[in-house]
Parts: C-alpha cells; structure tokens; sequence
C-alpha cells in the first residue's frame, strides 16, 4: 500500500503544516518539501513539528534534496525518503510547490506595493533577502552586525535592476521610457530607490517585538512568633529573634474640643384638666406625688388638689357622665420643655399617685382645653462622654507623635508594644458647665520597644527563602507584606514577642538569557510555542510593530523581552 504524500509550500510555517497534517487521516504520511524552504531555517521548526506528529499517533516521512533539511530531520526523529535513481535527474520535478491563495491581511503590505508597480515588488524583496541571508537569520548576530547588514541592504542600486528585478513586460515599458529621454531615466532610478529603501525599511528596520513572559507563582503564606530585644544587635533568622529600640518620652499635649453634651431649656407647656373619679369615694391629691402620663409625656399638678368628688352618670346604661358631678378644673405643667409636651383638647391623661397607684379605669383626666406653650431650644453643655473622648484622643494623638519621631529612623512602636501612664489631666470646665467648646491638658509618660519595619521584613524573608527550592523567589506584594502585633511585653527587661502573619508570592526563575536568537524570524505560534514549552512560564504575551508584521523581526536587538508579574 503507498504511502500518501503532503506537499508543502516555500513559505509554510509548523503551525500551517501541522493543520495540513491533521486535515489528512492516513496515518502514515510523507511530507515533501522543497529546498530552501522555512522549515529548514532552524532546526527547531522541525523539532517543534516532530512533537506535534506524536501527539497526533501520526508516522512522518520527510522527502526532500535540501542536504540541510535531510540533517535536521534526522536530528528531530523523522525518517526520510528518497527518490529513485532515475527520476533523480528530472531536477526533482515531482517534490514541486503547489500554488495556493494568500490571503490578503497576511500580506496587505506587500499588495499595496504590487497594485502601485505590477510584480516589482515581489522580486525586489527577494533581491533584499538575497543580499544578506546568512547574516539576517544567524541566531549570533549581534548590534554591531546590524550596521553592515543594513549596508548592504541599501546598496540594491548596485543589481542590474533592468534584468534581474523587473519582469519582461516591464523592461519593455522602461526601455521605451529611456528612449523618451534622459528625464524618464531619472525618474525610473529614484522611484526604484524610493521603493527599495521603502521595502528595506519595512523588511529590517521598522519591525520591533515586545513580549512579556509571566512566570509561574504560588501564594506563601506563613504564621511565625519573632522576639525582639533592646540588647540584639543583629536580626537572627534561625531564633526568629531581632534587635529593638528602647525609648522613653514625656509629652505635654494641650487641645481645644467642642461641647458635645445637650441641655433642654425651651419653654414648658400648660393648660387645664378635668379629673374622673369612679372610686365612689372622694380623693385628695398632691402636686408633689402625683404624675399625670400622656403616652411618654408626663405632667405634674401645680397645685394640691383636694375633695375630688365621685362621679355620677346621667345615664347608667349608656354611662353619660355628668358632667356637673366633676371637679373644679385643675392646672397641669408639663415636666421639660418641648413642643412635644403640647396635647389637643380632649386628651385622656392617666393618673399615678404614690398612695393610690395606677387605676385607670377608675382614676383618669381628660384635657379639657389644649395643652401648649412648649417651645424647644437647647443649649451646649460640656458632658461626661466629652471629657473621656477628650482623654482618649490627646493620648492617641501622644502615640501617633511619638511614632512620627520615630520613623525618622525606620522605627514603629506597635499597639500594646508600650506602657502609658497619664501623670496629669484637666479641663478648663466642668461636666455640667454650658458652654460650646472646652479646653483639655495632658501630660504622660510613655515606656516601649520600638523595631524596624524594614529588619522584620527581612527577616521574614531570610527564614521563608531557606525553605524555598533553588528555582524560586520570594516576592512581596507590597513593601510590608505582614502584620505584626504584640503578644507579649516586657518593659523591665526590654523585651517582646511580635505575633506576625505574612502573605506573599513564591515565583518560579526564568532565564531567557540565551533565549532571544532563537525566536529571529519565527512566527508568533512558533515563539509561543518555545516559550511555553519551559515549565517555568505560566503565560505569554506577544506584541509585534508594525500591526501587519506577522513575524518576528530579523535582528536580535529588535526582540525584548520582560518579566512580569501577573496581578490578580
């Protein structure tokens, strides 16, 4: 049974092969190519392509005269194919290029030259490759090489342009041309200049890659005790122990607060009741024991009230009072200011009295014109809330100073890493007093442990990199990737324990030292492909310039590459 053939193309890259490839069921296939073509660029084309053909199951045969590309198929793992002897000398007529349609966004630059000067444009690029290929494709170019490279590059006048350039039909027209005169002579020249350093600019100069490599990373994340010490001189990663900085300071503090505490002075309201005495017995009432409650309102009398009489129905069956069998009219207060305190006539007022109690459903008034005359005004009053707010803020804002004098020298002096004591405290008014602000003094002694943000970070990151493996680093998120709190404190001995919580990033090293040579002139699936095939790297991004450039660019000074972070 033969064996199917795929013809590939002069400019056929791995991923264009490879998607031939998989199109084609036969599992066994040979690929024939021929010489010259970009395959046999580099070696890596083909290795690439030989690990795509294993994760397929598929048998690649490689038929081809090009001696380069026998050697690096070889070297991949493909076997090769050879033509019979006699169809040898038919100058290799079977492993022909079959023509295929390019589309028009992968080689936009190079049409819009075409429709301006017919098929110029095609042979001038191949003069241009022509001119220095080994140079331009050479994995050791260096800056330095660029500049002859480039030389020679410009120096494309120099080919016969009439015979090898131009096709046919155009050396006819330009010949015509010279004969019309000397100026169509000079016109031709520099228009052909024009366009060839045009194509030279777009083929070596103008292409620029940027790729941005992400490594591969894991979250660290770690919970340690460090003691720190006023008689450490040098931070100790195996006893998670660090120097400390004793300090002791007096601060005198004075500040302006304002009144917070309400005082009700608005007007009290006032009108008349009549009260309701079922009891059957009469009663007498005191101002001084008697409250009078309207929902959460209450009321006093003015005056003692006594002989309150029973009162009589006019009709028992309907218990219409009579209205004559009431008392006189009593005059109530309310008992603080306010507009709230104000009733509508008609209001029922149960009555509580010290003796009697609470007997609503014998014992009630009714107002028998409306209660007002309650206004609300309230003046500023200096409370007890004010003053301990007061205290706690001057002995914050003590702290907060004395940390601000210390991180002048890269000190910080934790919540509970000190001792505060207050030796004096006054204000200039008492609780009570009305007025719409105060003044409050405060005077402290402050005794702590102060340690350097920038030790305890290193410090953390020594004893976490010596668990780390050789092919990571520890980065931080930010500058101080911890918390840290006191657990406990000495002051006597100058001593501490810092309870410290650490989060940050294990990210794996990548070398792309040498890297960069290899990507010259390949595609941005074959550069993904190199590049992802490191087990370090987590992502890739590739940008090329300009924006219809498809390849990479043919020096190594054109490529960059940069580490990144991913962020999350």
């Amino acid at each position: 049974m033969s064996i199917p053939s795929v013809y590939i193309n002069l400019e056929d890259d791995v991923s264009k092969v490879v998607t031939r490839l998989k199109h084609n069921s036969a599992k066994q296939i040979v690929l024939v190519c021929p010489k010259r073509c970009f395959l046999f660029n580099d070696s890596i084309n083909l290795r690439l392509l030989k690990k795509q053909v294993d994760i397929m199951g598929k048998e690649v045969f490689i038929l081809t005269m090009d001696e380069k590309g026998q050697l690096y198929a070889k070297e991949a793992g493909f076997g090769l194919k050879f033509l019979p002897k006699s169809r040898v000398s038919s100058s290799f007529s079977d492993v022909r290029v079959h023509k295929k349609e390019v589309s028009q966004e992968s080689h936009e630059p190079v049409k819009i030259a075409e429709n301006l000067f017919s098929g110029a444009v095609k042979e001038i690029k191949h003069a241009v490759q022509k001119l220095a290929p080994a140079k331009i494709v050479s994995k050791h170019i260096t800056p330095e090489s660029e500049k002859s490279v480039l030389e020679e590059a410009f120096f494309l006048p120099k080919i016969n342009v009439t015979d090898s350039i131009f096709p046919r039909e155009h050396k006819k027209i330009i010949q015509q041309k010279r004969e019309k005169g000397k100026t169509g002579k000079i016109l031709t020249g520099m228009f052909t200049l024009v366009l060839i350093a045009a194509l030279t600019l777009n083929f070596l100069i103008l292409p620029k890659a940027t790729v941005a490599v992400f490594p591969k990373s894991e979250p660290v994340t770690r919970d340690m005790e460090i003691n720190i010490s006023a008689n450490m001189k040098e931070i100790d990663p195996v006893k998670l122990s660090m120097p400390a900085t004793k300090m002791a300071e007096t601060v005198n503090l004075s500040e302006k607060y304002q009144s917070k505490g309400k005082k009700q002075v608005g007007n009290k309201s006032a009108g008349i009741i009549k009260i309701y005495n079922f009891t059957k017995l009469p009663i007498n009432l005191k101002s001084s024991t008697t409250i009078l409650t309207a929902g959460s309102k209450t009321y006093t009398l003015i005056n003692d009230v006594s002989g309150i009489k029973p009162t009589l129905y006019e009709n028992a069956k309907t218990k219409e009072v009579d209205e004559s069998s009431l008392s006189e009219s009593v005059q109530i207060a309310a008992t603080a200011g306010g507009e709230d305190f104000n009733l509508p006539a008609g209001t029922r007022l149960e009555i509580t009295n010290q003796v009697f109690g609470s007997k609503p459903q014998f014992l009630f008034a009714k107002s028998d014109t409306e209660i007002t005359g309650g206004t609300t005004r309230y003046l500023s009053t200096i409370s007890q809330e004010d003053i301990d707010n007061a205290k706690k803020q001057l002995q914050d804002k003590a702290i907060q100073e004395i940390n601000d004098k210390l991180k002048g020298s890269g000190l910080v002096l934790t919540e509970k890493a000190y001792a505060f004591e207050i030796t004096q405290f006054t204000t200039d008014n008492a609780v009570g007093a009305q007025t719409p602000n105060f003044s409050a003094s405060l005077q402290a002694k402050i005794l702590g442990l102060a340690y350097n943000d920038r030790d305890l970070a290193n410090l953390i990151s020594s004893r976490i990199g010596q668990t780390l493996s050789s092919n990571k680093t520890l980065k931080f998120d930010k500058e101080y990737p911890f918390t840290a709190k006191i657990k406990n404190l000495d002051v006597n001995n100058d001593l501490a324990t810092l309870s410290v919580h650490f989060e940050g990033q294990a990210v794996f090293n990548v070398d792309l030292s040498n890297i960069t040579p290899e990507l010259v002139g390949k595609s941005q699936s074959e550069v993904y492909e190199i590049l992802r095939s490191k087990a370090e790297i987590e992502k890739v991004e590739i940008t090329l310039a300009p924006s219809w450039q498809k390849t990479f660019p043919l020096f190594v000074s054109k490529i960059y590459l940069n580490i990144e972070t991913i962020k999350e």
